[in-house]
């Protein structure tokens, strides 16, 4: 078993974000629902309304849950194993992992899967010891840093 580290955006409310989503998709659904009703009536009075298929659930999402409300996955620390480092289009190496965290740190707080705060120097100090470990698994793909790295999601 493993920890998973994420940089959190401060600024983000995700009960919030989901109350808006919630109401507009209520809103979007009722006028979905007239649409249809109206489309089937005139499609009925032609005598076509056999020939449409109609959708019933017309959902948005937040934009935002893809990333979990702008959490940007970091990596994953677990016993035995090499870190296992997240390769995206943010960093892909330890150097540019480094500076995405030095022009972003006012806008997000680095934390573990619990919602814990946790420091980013020593949790690059601590897969610096690991990966340092020759008896450990290795996983993902070995970059010129020395670090394995995935792009696929993982936690």
């Amino acid at each position: 078993m493993g920890t998973n580290y994420y940089f959190k955006k401060k600024a983000i409310n995700p009960a919030r974000i989901d109350a808006i989503v919630d109401e507009l998709n209520e809103e979007y659904r009722a006028l979905v629902a007239k649409y249809n009703e109206k489309l089937q009536k005139a499609l009925s009075d032609m005598g076509l309304n056999d020939e449409y298929e109609f959708y019933e659930d017309h959902t948005f999402y937040s934009p935002l849950e893809r990333e979990n409300y702008g959490d940007i996955h970091v990596g994953k620390i677990s016993y035995g194993w090499k870190p296992l480092l997240q390769a995206n289009n943010h960093f892909n190496s330890l150097q540019t992992l480094k500076d995405w965290y030095e022009q972003n740190k006012s806008e997000y707080e680095f934390i573990d899967e619990y919602n814990k705060p946790e420091q980013f120097y020593k949790f690059l100090e601590e897969i610096a010891k690991r990966n340092s470990d020759d008896t450990a698994k290795k996983h993902g793909y070995t970059a010129a840093d020395g670090y394995d790295w995935e792009y696929r999601d993982f936690s």
